[in-house]
């Protein structure tokens, strides 16, 4: 099996339980679910799937020579992701943004992918027992294969990381004691910088936010009105986008009507937003490997850390009306 992938190149996926696992059904859903959630109705050009997101986690995982059961979680770490994404967080008020975490495990064991693992010769629950795999996911501000691959897949797909960049990270990164650290501090600070911004740029920008608050709405008040189930929310995007357009409520059409190519929003204080609410600033803080141990590049150079907290007392709470 050959991917062509839009930030790695071609990917040869030449392990048989990897391939047979991309070609479940549950992994298939993936390609209909975004991974921005809603901003892709105004800007089309943000056009990334979990799919391949997740199949960029797996390819860091095996360029780090990692071992097969942590290789398959990584693989596997998106697949309870709901239509949307995280929008439905906002739809369920988890603000820790973790609604579809609670239901991987279920998931995969309702799934064929329990019998695909057995046959391999493979532990299911070892592979979704997370802690084991520090370099999938760990806690901010800790760099982690899922994190670097949405930076550099968000990045480059709307335009602000160049390929060039891209192989300078995927090229100076390396493991050490199950971290993921930078040997040359310039370079550190270099993502630690992007990583911030394209924190304001892409992931807290007023058109994500409004865009996650006009169908987060929807999905409300047909959850309200009984119009839809929360099962319906575990399909993709493509099949409940569908069941919404067909609910006769002014408020859902409304609501739907507003996302389209071009209906940008901006900021707004509290008192002049039609949506105001809590959201999820992240920055990372770079490992960096010197002559005196590991240190983050907050400890080496000067101002970072500055950067780092005000960052995350401007960006804890937005509001946003559209233009």
């Amino acid at each position: 099996m050959k991917i062509n992938d839009r930030i790695y190149g071609e990917i040869t996926i030449d392990i048989s339980i990897i391939r047979e696992l991309i070609e479940t059904k549950l992994f298939q859903r993936l390609k209909n679910i975004s991974q921005d959630g809603a901003p892709h109705f105004i800007q089309p050009v943000r056009n990334v799937s979990r799919y391949e997101h997740s199949i960029g986690v797996w390819y860091l995982a095996k360029l780090f020579d990692r071992k097969i059961e942590e290789q398959i979680a990584c693989l596997l770490h998106d697949l309870s992701h709901t239509a949307f994404s995280h929008v439905v967080d906002f739809v369920m008020n988890d603000r820790n943004h973790e609604y579809a975490d609670g239901k991987l495990e279920k998931m995969i064991k309702d799934s064929e992918i329990t019998g695909i693992v057995k046959k391999h010769g493979y532990s299911i629950n070892e592979i979704l027992d997370k802690s084991k795999y520090p370099l999938l996911d760990n806690n901010l501000p800790d760099l982690s294969f899922d994190r670097w691959d949405y930076f550099m897949r968000d990045g480059y797909t709307i335009g602000y990381l160049p390929g060039e960049i891209i192989s300078l990270f995927i090229n100076h990164i390396k493991e050490k004691n199950n971290k993921l650290v930078f040997f040359d501090k310039r370079l550190a600070a270099t993502f630690a910088i992007l990583y911030l911004n394209f924190s304001r740029l892409i992931w807290l920008d007023p058109t994500s936010h409004g865009s996650i608050f006009l169908i987060s709405e929807a999905i409300k008040i047909a959850l309200e009105s009984k119009e839809i189930k929360e099962e319906d929310l575990f399909t993709d995007d493509v099949i409940l986008l569908s069941k919404l357009k067909k609910i006769k409520n002014y408020k859902i059409r409304n609501y739907l009507k507003r996302l389209k190519p071009g209906k940008e929003f901006e900021y707004a204080g509290k008192e002049k937003a039609e949506f105001f609410g809590p959201n999820k600033p992240r920055f990372v803080d770079p490992l960096v490997l010197t002559n005196k141990g590991i240190k983050r590049i907050s400890e080496l150079v000067p101002n970072i850390d500055n950067f780092f907290k005000e960052f995350m007392f401007n960006y804890k709470y937005l509001g946003v009306i559209q233009k």
